[in-house]
């Protein structure tokens, strides 16, 4: 099986910057937040289920997932939360674990989850963990500046999170995204570099390193 880079970080942390940098070296790039995406956009596989069992309600004019009134409903739904969980998390995990099966010859993948800290089952199928790590002020600053979210709505997300303290717990390698694009992207060549390395010492995913 292709060897697995699990990324992760919390909100604002700079994920999608370091997976784009990854993708421009060649790295297939997993996302499970896409993916979740993809199976609630129109005529996503998930649409027929949720509706099914939350209501038409739900999905928006254009077929799609209402994410703003499933958001509201979970948050105060602790039940609505796990039904929606069972619905999602099965058919995420099938759609990964097929896409990364689709790269069988690549050295590796990254498989960006940021929820892995959360996620067992994902954390168990990585042979290494890359983390994220920024400052508080900083994940709150580039939340409020690319969502328009209140600095309250941005710690409210934040505290559903896992804390930095324990992403860096599961951490083989950490990434501090601080400063520029250009000093992110350097960081992340020189572990694509040996990441490359490590891949060829322990081929098969799950493999002591």
């Amino acid at each position: 099986m292709t060897w697995i880079v699990g990324l992760t970080g919390g909100i604002g942390s700079g994920k999608t910057q370091v997976s784009n940098a990854f993708e421009a070296l060649g790295v297939p790039v997993i996302d499970t937040d896409l993916i979740s995406h993809a199976i609630t956009a129109p005529n996503g596989l998930a649409i027929p289920v949720i509706r099914e069992i939350f209501g038409a309600d739900l999905i928006d004019p254009s077929g799609r997932l209402d994410r703003d009134k499933m958001r509201k409903l979970v948050f105060t739904d602790a039940e609505a939360r796990r039904k929606l969980e069972a619905i999602l998390h099965p058919l995420i995990a099938n759609v990964t674990m097929a896409s990364i099966a689709q790269h069988s010859n690549a050295p590796y993948v990254v498989l960006v989850v940021p929820l892995l800290a959360e996620s067992p089952q994902w954390l168990n199928r990585c042979d290494r963990v890359l983390v994220i790590d920024c400052e508080l002020e900083t994940q709150i600053s580039r939340v409020m500046a690319r969502s328009n979210l209140t600095r309250e709505q941005v710690l409210a997300i934040i505290a559903t999170q896992a804390s930095r303290e324990e992403r860096k717990a599961i951490a083989n390698e950490v990434i501090v995204n601080e400063s520029s694009l250009e000093a992110l992207t350097q960081q992340v060549r020189k572990l694509h570099d040996f990441y490359l390395t490590m891949a060829k010492q322990s081929p098969k995913a799950g493999e002591p390193v």
